[in-house]
């Protein structure tokens, strides 16, 4: 009995090793934002150098893909970092990845795709790729808290992301993985997807709502933001959030501005984007909705450029105004119905 029991935990021990080795060294969605961080490294040495304040942008693949750090450099003379990977690694992954590059007196921009809470704590991957690049300091700003949960994450298996890779590497497919063969790095950070997708788009009208949802402050997502706001706080770190575009009806603006008002009533800044997350344009999409191409992460990254060069941001009034031009209060009801005080 004791050699079977011997026989099993040498499996089991041998399993975790095969796990972590294809995690760490195979995977080629982890390959490819790690190779994608890597490049954000080099830059932020780079600007590191000069010895000024930098400011540090992080959230899913759409900032990856939506700014561009050597264009807003060479324009606006403006130092930031690229510091988000995907909106799959959790919102709490990728905040905690960008403050390796933070010091006092610099600015962490997060960008907020979605507010929906099963997207903010981190994934497998998300907690396997902090641990790789930062190790136990991973836990140390307390956004990915440190615990059986987030170590199980650690230490599990994606064995449907494996079987998919092997069926195609055997299969043939001629996207054995897109980002991998379709798009380029560049030495700044920028993620430039060069195929296209999104051309014959066809955008949809939202469907009428008789309210919109107010963010309740015990939310997962509103409570990352309070914590995310008071460690900044802590260690003279800035922390604003931006609202990246997608190609959407721009009848979800009322919907994204609601959201605004929530994260500015927290003491929150928030970047002035007056698109409030809508560009109904597919032709400056690349293969998703929330993937730019090079041309429309060029007029983003100019016009977030902008905005933070001159300090813009959304004023509470300024949100209610928007509300009820759209017709809707600030409380979520439609205009046509008396406000709730």
């Amino acid at each position: 009995m004791k050699r079977l029991l011997a026989i099993i935990g040498c499996a089991i021990l041998l399993a975790l090793v095969c796990v972590q080795l294809y995690s760490r060294h195979v995977d080629p969605d982890t390959q490819f934002f790690l190779r994608a961080a890597a490049a954000s490294d080099s830059w932020a040495e780079q600007i590191h150098a000069a010895e000024r304040p930098v400011i540090v942008l992080t959230g899913g693949s759409e900032a990856r893909s939506g700014v561009d750090p050597q264009l807003m450099l060479d324009e606006f003379g403006i130092p930031l970092v690229n510091a988000a990977g995907a909106a799959g690694h959790g919102l709490q992954a990728n905040a905690a990845a960008a403050f390796k590059y933070l010091k006092p007196g610099d600015t962490l921009v997060l960008s907020i795709l979605s507010t929906n809470d099963t997207n903010i704590l981190p994934s497998a991957s998300g907690v396997k790729i902090n641990v790789y690049r930062q190790g136990l300091s991973a836990f140390d700003s307390g956004v990915i808290e440190p615990g059986l949960e987030n170590a199980g994450k650690f230490l599990s298996s994606d064995v449907r992301a494996m079987f998919v890779l092997v069926t195609r590497y055997f299969g043939r497919a001629k996207r054995l993985y897109k980002y991998n063969e379709q798009t380029v790095v560049h030495a700044s950070g920028w993620m430039e997807i060069q195929y296209r997708e999104m051309d014959k788009y066809k955008l949809a009208a939202p469907k009428t709502s008789e309210r919109l949802a107010p963010l309740t402050e015990d939310s997962e997502f509103m409570q990352t933001l309070q914590r995310l706001q008071e460690y900044c706080r802590s260690r003279g770190i800035r922390f604003l959030v931006s609202i990246p575009v997608e190609c959407v009806h721009e009848g979800m603006r009322p919907e994204h501005a609601m959201k605004v008002l929530c994260i500015s009533r927290l003491g929150i800044p928030v970047l002035k984007d007056e698109r409030l997350g809508c560009l109904p344009t597919p032709t400056d999409f690349a293969d998703m909705r929330a993937h730019l191409n090079a041309k429309g992460a060029a007029d983003n990254t100019r016009l977030l450029a902008r905005l933070l060069r001159d300090n813009i941001f959304w004023t509470e009034e300024e949100l209610v105004a928007a509300l009820h031009s759209m017709g809707w209060n600030a409380d979520g009801t439609p205009t046509n119905q008396q406000a709730i005080p």
